[in-house]
C-alpha cells in the first residue's frame, strides 16, 4: 500500500492554501502552523480512519486529509472561526473512502 509522509502532507496543504511555490522553501511560520494541525486532525478523524503514524498516511486518504487540515490551518492563518460545513463535507468523504467496496452480491440469511 502506497503511503505519504507528514512532510509531504505539509507541502500538499500549503499548496492547497496557495502558500507553497515549487522550488522554494515553505516559510517557518506556515510550516509550523500546518504541522501543528496534523496531530489534531488525525486525532479528530480517528473514529473514521486510523492513521497511527503521521509518516505513514495511506495514499487513499491523503488528499482528503490534506484538505481537512487545510480547512483547520486556514482558520488559524485568517484568525477566523473554523468552517464546520467544510469539515463535515471532508469527514463524509473520508467515511465514503473508508467504507468497503460494494460487491453487489446477495447475502445469505443465516437463522439460528
Amino acid at each position: 500500500m502506497a503511503e505519504r509522509t507528514a512532510e509531504e502532507l505539509i507541502n500538499e496543504v500549503a499548496s492547497i492554501l496557495g502558500k507553497y511555490v515549487p522550488g522554494e522553501a515553505l516559510g517557518s511560520v506556515e510550516h509550523d502552523t500546518i504541522d501543528g494541525c496534523i496531530d489534531q486532525v488525525l486525532e479528530e478523524i480517528d473514529g473514521i480512519v486510523v492513521v497511527s503514524d503521521r509518516d505513514s498516511i495511506p495514499l487513499r486518504f491523503f488528499e482528503t486529509i490534506a484538505r481537512l487540515i487545510a480547512v483547520h490551518a486556514a482558520s488559524k492563518f485568517s484568525n477566523a472561526p473554523l468552517d464546520l460545513a467544510q469539515v463535515q463535507a471532508h469527514e463524509t468523504r473520508l467515511r465514503y473512502l473508508a467504507a468497503g467496496v460494494a460487491t453487489n452480491e446477495t447475502l445469505k440469511a443465516k437463522y439460528f
